[in-house]
């Protein structure tokens, strides 16, 4: 069977950290909002036990809200880095991959020199579309593409046609 859809990415450090960052911002905002309450709240018990108890008490609190206020800010960029170099170096590269999808009736083919992935699209969850990048995201793991490399066909034949197969697309201005 002849796929219907090809794309053709080379796969950067700067367009995984985009779309995966951005992916995380969007699904994990309530999450964040509630971890840095947390942390702000760490960080005034510190505070104050720093001004009416000995300072040594305040110290756990100190580092615990500091310690999430930089997840939140750098974590994100850190923990991505480091899943694209683990990938990039499976792949004898440091800069790029080359992946290619392949869009067929029923499921998502990725396929890589040295990795191959198949995915039904009843298993995907949501399809967040980017400036540059379109994210896909199933059983909790990510798909990111380049838009603007689909072969002989634009972005928008492959939004409408994931669009009729009942998956969740979502347009994000991130």
């Amino acid at each position: 069977m002849k796929p219907r859809y090809i794309n053709r990415t080379n796969l950067t450090l700067d367009m995984y950290s985009e779309g995966i960052i951005s992916s995380y911002k969007t699904s994990h905002k309530m999450l964040r909002v509630i971890s840095t309450a947390y942390a702000i709240i760490m960080l005034f018990i510190a505070f104050a036990g720093f001004l009416y108890f000995d300072w040594i008490i305040c110290i756990p609190f100190l580092v615990l809200g500091l310690a999430i206020i930089f997840w939140n800010i750098w974590g994100y960029k850190w923990g991505t880095k480091k899943s694209f170099m683990r990938f990039a170096k499976l792949h004898s590269s440091h800069y790029q991959v080359e992946m290619e999808y392949r869009f067929y009736d029923d499921r998502l083919e990725q396929e890589t020199s040295k990795t191959e992935l198949t995915v039904m699209y009843k298993d995907f969850d949501v399809v967040y579309i980017m400036k540059n990048s379109m994210i896909i995201i199933f059983n909790k793991k990510v798909i990111v593409m380049d838009r603007n490399s689909f072969v002989d066909v634009s972005d928008t034949n492959v939004i409408e046609f994931l669009k009729e197969k009942s998956i969740k697309v979502i347009e994000s201005k991130a």
